[in-house]
């Protein structure tokens, strides 16, 4: 993923990584970007991971610019659909295929009101 922002023309003075090997470091981190990029995966993995280190919590109050590329775009949403990826994982009975996510309504409203944006009906930006 790095190569193709900077294929694309973008600089970075720096890029890290957040993941299980630092995320005691998360707050850190965060508070130090100026972009958070939240990037593919396995939906239910990283959803797990992210509640894990408490992200919601750690975003709700920053004014970052958050990127999310397919399982980090999904997991941005209020409520995930999980889609079976893995085999097995559509025949598992306890198979969770919605699950919480980062943002919710409330949160969308109140940073596009600081933004100036305004909402449509569903609660999305437009």
């Amino acid at each position: 993923m790095k190569t193709c922002f900077f294929n694309s023309g973008f600089k970075f003075k720096n890029f890290k990584v957040l993941d299980n090997r630092n995320a005691k470091e998360k707050s850190e981190l965060i508070s130090e970007a100026e972009v958070v990029i939240l990037a593919g995966g396995h939906v239910p993995t990283q959803n797990i991971f992210f509640q894990q280190i408490n992200l919601k919590n750690e975003l709700k109050t920053s004014n970052k610019i958050i990127i999310g590329f397919s399982a980090g775009s999904m997991n941005c949403s209020e409520e995930v659909y999980a889609q079976p990826e893995l085999q097995g994982e559509s025949l598992d009975p306890n198979y969770k295929r919605f699950l919480k996510g980062l943002v919710n309504r409330h949160y969308l409203y109140s940073y596009s009101t600081r933004m100036g944006l305004s909402l449509n009906h569903y609660g999305s930006l437009y």
